[in-house]
């Protein structure tokens, strides 16, 4: 994990209480179709082949991440957005911690 999302979760966020962002995401729709193409290939692989647990990564590439879950129960969304526009989706969000 990298060390500055490390140390924010050792500190529970408390250097960025107060702080926030607004901006703009642009995805394309290559990049939303490559995620809807993940989504639906996990839900027609067979029982069997989901319980069983993929080959783990080399000691090297293995990262900790946090459940995104408890990271987004610290952001206050105050403004969200979302919009097509020809080729891409555009998310416009502001939010604090």
């Amino acid at each position: 994990m990298h060390p500055v999302l490390q140390h924010l979760i050792d500190t529970d966020f408390s250097d960025l209480q107060g702080s926030s962002v607004e901006g703009q995401f642009v995805v394309t729709d290559e990049l939303v179709n490559l995620g809807l193409h993940e989504l639906v290939s996990q839900l027609t692989k067979p029982a069997s082949a989901t319980s069983t647990a993929p080959a783990a990564p080399p000691a090297s590439q293995t990262t900790e991440l946090p459940d995104p879950k408890l990271l987004l129960r610290k952001v206050k969304i105050e403004h969200l957005q979302y919009r097509t526009e020809a080729g891409r989706t555009v998310l416009e969000i502001k939010a604090g911690v």
